[in-house]
């Protein structure tokens, strides 16, 4: 069974291309915010890996990360902010508030594959 990605972005272009490229390798929803990210884990999909943009309407990626660690269901899922803002500040809070990693948009489709495939290593359960 292919290991789960839950893509949370406002922007319809990355959100289908990222849904597009990541489909070879997971099984990948997409949501356009927090709420409806918030129904499709509610429902029936438990992500193995989240990726998050910051700049979204009604809830920030920081605050929607935020939400992630202080939920005892959600806060062993690895999140991987997917920004377009570069500035340290910005990165120290995410990583401070439990992100995975943080990548810069533009990006380099192979990097984030690396980067996703190293953190679901990471927090396979040890058996």
């Amino acid at each position: 069974m292919k290991q789960r990605i839950l893509v949370i972005d406002d922007n319809e272009m990355m959100r289908a291309f990222l849904a597009n490229f990541l489909s070879k390798f997971y099984e990948v929803r997409t949501a356009s915010g927090s709420s409806e990210a918030w129904k499709i884990m509610d429902s029936e999909y438990m992500p193995d890996l989240v990726m998050l943009d910051l700049r979204m309407p009604e809830v920030s990626g920081l605050e929607m990360l935020q939400q992630l660690k202080s939920s005892v269901l959600y806060n062993d899922i690895p999140v991987i902010i997917l920004s377009s803002i570069n500035k340290t500040n910005e990165k120290v809070d995410c990583l401070q508030s439990g992100a995975a990693d943080y990548i810069t948009k533009p990006f380099n489709p192979q990097e984030v594959i690396a980067r996703i495939q190293y953190h679901l290593k990471v927090n396979q359960p040890s058996s």
